[in-house]
């Protein structure tokens, strides 16, 4: 009798507990659906109380902790995540064998729900709060319009004559070959172009932050895709892959998240800056080159003639830099992978206030114009 009791408490124990955690999973849940709601509302709010108030506090704590770390603790959690998620699913098999698989099927849906719950909670109170914060165009002064044609040819001409010039450099001291040497220096030193930055435009600053090189590079290359921030980590994470002279804008793009920019163009054009203002020539021929391919393409959309007629400019260096890039990519295409996770990508971005999806990547253009346009550039 007492056995039976014992077990009938045990088991209301455990539906207590049971309970207990989809109540907190539902709490955490409509927090932060709640607080993505407020903040799309309320940008000055988000960017003087979260983007500029909690936001460097806890995005410092996590850095400096990863920052003692050579590999990438981004991959090491998602290891760990895997291996539990397997031992879930095996362990709701046994449980068929077991004659509790209702019980244990509940158990297993509860903890699926409270890990997504806690997962989006994390996400938008440590770094997606960000994406709704005051837009980087006004707090660097510079005015976005309707792209014309010829301020696009003007942009593609000025940023052929400085990657040609750049690139001349680099031939001089071979910087372009691929070592392992060299992806540890762009790993290690790419904040070193926002420390230049951070004197005059408050939104970045010069702390130092290491990047980290994936060890399972080859999955994003395979995606199609050059790195990832991982906002549990506060990490910066890069597939290495890729032609060495494509790694120090990824990396500046990258670390641009850090700094809470979250946008896919706004971070695009912060890299970009890093990169052109960092002591080493790589870097800032690595954001002539990434930009060079932004408004290329967006050129060839609109006239492919004007656009060929123009990368005639182009030096032979930077054109065999060009093919080099490409054909590292055609190899390792694979075109179901790259399209699952686009698609994915895809829903994440116009989910996050990026509602042009995929294109957001390219919208990088209009900021580099504007910015052109303001410095009298073109």
């Amino acid at each position: 009798m007492r056995i039976q009791i014992e077990s009938t408490r045990i088991k209301r124990q455990k539906n207590f507990n049971g309970l207990r955690l989809f109540v907190i999973s539902s709490v955490l849940l409509l927090l932060s659906q709640l607080a993505k709601i407020i903040a799309a509302k309320n940008p000055e709010l988000v960017e003087r109380y979260f983007s500029r108030g909690i936001y460097p506090f806890t995005s410092r704590i996590q850095t400096s902790f990863s920052n003692l770390f050579p590999f990438s603790l981004y991959e090491i959690l998602i290891m760990l995540l895997v291996v539990y998620g397997l031992y879930r699913i095996v362990r709701l098999f046994r449980s068929i064998s077991q004659r509790n698989f209702k019980t244990e099927g509940i158990r297993f849906l509860i903890h699926v729900y409270l890990f997504v719950s806690a997962g989006l909670f994390l996400f938008q109170f440590l770094w997606s709060l960000n994406n709704y914060r005051v837009p980087l165009k006004d707090q660097l002064g510079l005015t976005v319009k309707e792209t014309s044609i010829e301020d696009l040819a003007d942009t593609y001409k000025a940023l052929i004559k400085s990657a040609n010039e750049t690139r001349a450099l680099l031939s001089e001291t071979q910087d372009t070959v691929s070592h392992p040497f060299k992806t540890k220096t762009v790993l290690t030193s790419a904040w070193m172009g926002y420390s230049q930055l951070a004197p005059e435009y408050p939104i970045f600053h010069g702390n130092r932050i290491r990047v980290k090189g994936l060890i399972f590079s080859r999955i994003q290359t395979i995606s199609g895709y050059g790195g990832v921030y991982s906002f549990f980590t506060g990490e910066p994470n890069i597939n290495v892959e890729p032609p060495l002279v494509t790694l120090p804008h990824t990396a500046c793009h990258e670390i641009a998240h850090q700094m809470g920019i979250t946008l896919e163009d706004e971070a695009n054009y912060a890299g970009f800056l890093a990169c052109i203002n960092h002591p080493d020539v790589l870097f800032k021929y690595s954001g002539y080159l990434s930009a060079l391919t932004f408004v290329g393409n967006s050129l060839y959309q609109q006239s492919p003639d004007l656009h060929r007629e123009l990368s005639q400019l182009i030096s032979d260096d930077i054109k065999s830099d060009q093919h080099q890039i490409s054909l590292f990519w055609e190899k390792y295409e694979n075109k179901a992978a790259s399209d699952v996770a686009d698609k994915v990508n895809e829903i994440y971005l116009k989910s996050n206030n990026q509602p042009e999806g995929m294109k957001s990547y390219g919208k990088f253009v209009d900021l580099l114009i504007a910015d052109y346009l303001k410095d009298g550039i073109i």
